[in-house]
């Protein structure tokens, strides 16, 4: 069974899915993880959002 949890931001996506990921033994894909490793070791503190954006 798959799963897709989408919502705005901040209201508790990762929360829920971290508890599901509990009860259901199940993996979770996340965006947040993969910008994480991808992009954020790039990002310089003066970098604003329109560079994530891109």
């Amino acid at each position: 069974m798959i799963h897709l949890i989408v919502g705005n931001t901040g209201i508790g996506k990762t929360t829920y899915s971290n508890k599901l990921k509990a009860t259901t033994k199940g993996v979770i894909f996340s965006i947040d993880f993969w910008n994480n490793t991808l992009f954020i070791p790039d990002k310089n503190p003066e970098d604003g959002l329109d560079w994530f954006l891109e």
